[in-house]
């Protein structure tokens, strides 16, 4: 994604490697200094995912037809509606994305995003806007679903060094019983594996950062992944002559049939100044603390949450705050999903 690769070059300058402990304290002050080039991709960037404002006076053209020959036509629950005269039909500013059929404004959308960002609980949230817990979770999900969406229109491509590897994460039935297949009683939260080390319990998650790019995690399995997995999770996400930096698994050495690039075994390289995984373990402790922090997360729903990890990891907190509130505001680069694929879309299924 290349708007992204703009603003994780731009994070990257500022911070450094020192991604968890480091903080932006005058982002603006940075943005003043810029050349007018730089300023001006951070300006593509925005423009490219913001969409129209719901209180916007302009017509929007056809969700679904994309033509421009649209009139006002009344309102609908205090909504300007549109019809289009090419395929006679009538649409809104909210019509196909993620506040369609919502009842809140876009500024509780706003708020909202802000608040599954921070790790605020959904029952804490459904009660400072007044609303139940079942609409809490799924306007969340079709929050992180919209951002999955997106990652698949625009993927990220890792280039120049990028470090590989896999952390593990305990599964987790939250919001549903324990089925009798997975071979364990409930645990309470906080709570530890049955046995030490790497079991049938953790689910992998496999990530890819590039050292001054972007950032992808998926989960295929509950073990360690294999050369077919890998090709699965990384196909079309390496460029050619990237260095691809591993822990040593073998798995990671189908990378090198998938495209021209070098897959190094740090261990061997000990020692020597670029030949480390500070960055990718940096990844890891955030994911696993937000994990925490959010007392754990479905493992069916994980890879929507990874999505949503993945991303905010390169961001500013001042530039999260611009790329989340951009999925809240309406218009048609947004992903629409009904109440029926919160449940249903692209579960991870293990």
């Amino acid at each position: 994604m290349q708007y992204l690769f703009c603003y994780n070059r731009l994070i990257y300058n500022i911070r450094g490697d020192k991604f968890m402990n480091s903080k932006i304290n005058t982002l603006f002050d940075y943005i003043k200094q810029l050349c007018e080039s730089d300023l001006d991709r951070i300006i593509s960037f925005v423009l490219s995912i913001i969409c129209v404002n719901q209180q916007s006076e302009e017509k929007p053209s056809c969700p679904y037809c994309n033509k421009t020959h649209v009139i006002k036509y009344g309102y609908k629950t205090g909504k300007q509606r549109f019809l289009c005269h090419d395929c006679k039909r009538t649409y809104m500013h909210s019509t196909n994305t993620i506040m369609s059929n919502s009842h809140y404004n876009q500024s509780v959308w706003t708020d909202f995003i802000r608040d599954t960002l921070c790790g605020v609980s959904l029952d804490k949230s459904a009660k400072k806007y007044g609303f139940s817990h079942q609409t809490a979770f799924n306007m969340r999900h079709k929050i992180l679903m919209a951002l999955q969406d997106l990652l698949e229109n625009n993927p990220v491509l890792l280039s120049g060094i990028a470090e590989l590897d896999e952390t593990f994460v305990l599964d987790c039935y939250k919001g549903s019983h324990v089925p009798e297949t997975a071979g364990r009683e409930a645990r309470k939260h906080g709570a530890k594996a049955a046995k030490r080390g790497i079991s049938n319990e953790y689910v992998a998650i496999c990530t890819g950062i590039q050292r001054d790019g972007g950032a992808i995690a998926a989960t295929v399995n509950r073990a360690k992944p294999s050369g077919k997995e890998l090709d699965e999770i990384f196909r079309g996400h390496i460029a050619e002559d990237t260095l691809v930096l591993t822990d040593g698994l073998r798995s990671y050495n189908v990378l090198e049939t998938l495209t021209s690039c070098t897959v190094v075994d740090v261990k061997q390289e000990a020692g020597r100044g670029i030949f480390n995984l500070n960055t990718v373990n940096s990844l890891h402790s955030f994911i696993k603390e937000t994990y925490k922090h959010y007392r754990g997360v479905a493992t069916k729903y994980i890879n929507r949450y990874n999505v949503l990890f993945s991303i905010a990891f390169r961001c500013a907190d001042n530039l999260k705050d611009m790329l989340f509130s951009s999925l809240c505001t309406v218009g048609q680069n947004c992903y629409w999903h009904s109440v029926n694929d919160v449940r249903n879309y692209k579960l991870v299924i293990l």
